[in-house]
């Protein structure tokens, strides 16, 4: 059995809507406590990317990413500010899994984490990424 303590969840889009309320979140839609969530067995994080899906914006037009490689470095940029705040994440890997379009994004930001894993510019344990598709 796969013992996961910390969880990436990418939709490819509204991963904080969909994904957290919609999914596997600890509150349903109607904002009610589920009765069963993956919260019960890992630390999750949800992020809407690439930046302008779901409840994420910027203020300049200019900062909307183009590639999944401009996302995936956004949101390295992202994981390396929440480990440096919080080095206790360190102790147990994390796991990066994606749904719909994320599944192809979740491979992409995995390579990212990986490089700065290995150049040093990021303290975490890299479990691996994992893709499906709900029906």
């Amino acid at each position: 059995m796969l013992m996961i303590d910390q969880l990436f969840w990418n939709q490819g889009g509204s991963g904080v809507g969909f994904g957290n309320f919609g999914e596997i979140g600890p509150l349903d839609v109607n904002l009610k406590p589920r009765n069963s969530t993956w919260l019960q067995k890992a630390d999750l994080m949800f992020v809407d990317s690439p930046v302008g899906t779901g409840f994420s914006y910027v203020e300049d037009d200019k900062l909307f990413v183009k590639t999944d490689e401009e996302s995936a470095r956004d949101l390295t940029t992202l994981l390396k500010a929440i480990y440096k705040e919080n080095v206790t994440l360190e102790k147990s890997p994390l796991y990066i899994f994606a749904e719909s379009y994320g599944g192809k994004f979740a491979v992409t930001l995995g390579l990212s984490v990986l490089q700065a894993i290995q150049q040093g510019q990021l303290q975490l344990q890299l479990g691996g990424t994992y893709y499906f598709h709900s029906l």
